[in-house]
């Protein structure tokens, strides 16, 4: 009983690794089936790609021919693993083009067939499908769905309003910022950053019109998104609202500010409107950074706003600085009056001290 007991689970062993080997063998033969046939439609697509950038109106396929061409190579919604292939596909080609060439293939994927799959996608039930379906969308250049897009220009979901706003910086350009006043939830810094980057890309001529429009957005990263637009599109006529965010309560916005009018170069009129603004600052690091900016935006010190600061501000690390420019600038002996003035109040308070400890 035992001997047979043996040979059965020996038989069960080499039977498990018979269908082991089978399983192995079939994976590796689908892989190197499905290796080809994606390989046969990156060709193809490359094909048809470079004809309609660069070939003649006689070489261009029609919606039609396209369409044929991508069924008989098992595009089609049965088959979803070979669309999300293409989609793949079309998003690498588009991302590696700008100008002329990015706009006339977005002409060509509006003939190739599996957008739907994306705006499927966009109304599935887990949240990071839906985001997944917004990017696909917008990295296609599928203007048409820009309606249906800013629907989540708001939502709730952090990931999916991030993909949303992108979108419809791609698809509307500057006139997307109208959106801007009628948000209600946080554009975070990496976001403003792509949104800027976006315009820049795609949009590279500034229209200031939308710009002026927004300056009454209430919120602090509407505020901040169009310094960092003014900043990036060096837009010198848009600066005093940068200045004007100098005396805003929010610390953040304060140093947005700082950071984008280091980008430019003031004007006298400007460089007196930050002095006055200064005393309104009272973190000492964004003091630090303003006489900075007043520095190296003067071509002559203005000795009174420095002899200002000597006399009234707090902070003996801001004086130290205010007297190293001056002695630079040439005025040691305001410096070394200003130092003697010190001495001579240091023992005058020590001597009161005395008298009354006496």
């Amino acid at each position: 009983m035992q001997e047979k007991d043996f040979f059965i689970v020996i038989g069960c062993s080499f039977l498990v690794l018979v269908l082991l080997w089978i399983l192995i063998a079939s994976s590796i033969g689908y892989r190197k089936y499905r290796e080809k046939k994606q390989a046969v439609i990156e060709e193809t697509f490359a094909d048809i790609v470079s004809r309609h950038l660069y070939g003649n109106a006689s070489e261009q396929l029609s919606f039609i021919e396209i369409q044929r061409i991508f069924r008989k190579l098992g595009v089609f919604r049965k088959n979803p693993a070979t669309v999300q292939y293409l989609i793949n596909l079309m998003i690498r080609t588009q991302r590696s083009l700008l100008g002329r060439n990015y706009k006339k293939i977005g002409d060509l994927y509006k003939r190739i067939p599996p957008y739907r799959a994306s705006f499927r996608k966009t109304q599935h039930r887990k949240w990071y499908v839906r985001a997944q379906g917004i990017r696909e969308i917008y990295e296609m250049n599928q203007a048409g769905y820009t309606a249906y897009i800013a629907k989540f220009r708001d939502d709730p979901n952090v990931y999916i309003r991030r993909e949303a706003q992108i979108a419809l910086v791609v698809f509307l350009g500057w006139e997307s910022l109208r959106f801007l006043p009628y948000l209600s939830r946080e554009i975070e810094l990496w976001q403003q950053i792509k949104i800027v980057e976006k315009l820049h890309d795609l949009y590279p001529e500034p229209q200031v019109q939308y710009i002026r429009k927004c300056y009454d957005v209430e919120h602090d990263f509407g505020k901040s998104l169009l310094m960092r637009i003014i900043r990036k599109f060096r837009l010198e006529e848009e600066v005093d609202f940068i200045i004007d965010m100098l005396s805003h309560e929010s610390f953040e916005i304060r140093e947005t500010a700082i950071y984008c009018l280091s980008s430019f170069q003031l004007s006298p009129s400007r460089l007196e409107t930050v002095k006055s603004l200064f005393g309104e600052l009272e973190n000492l690091q964004q003091q630090r950074q303003v006489l900075a900016l007043i520095e190296r935006s003067s071509i002559i010190p203005d000795v009174e706003f420095y002899r200002d600061i000597l006399l009234n501000n707090s902070s003996d690390f801001i004086k130290l600085k205010v007297s190293e420019v001056l002695w630079k600038s040439g005025y040691e002996e305001l410096v070394v009056e200003y130092n003697r003035s010190l001495v001579e109040l240091e023992e005058a308070f020590s001597l009161n001290q005395n008298f009354q400890e006496a």
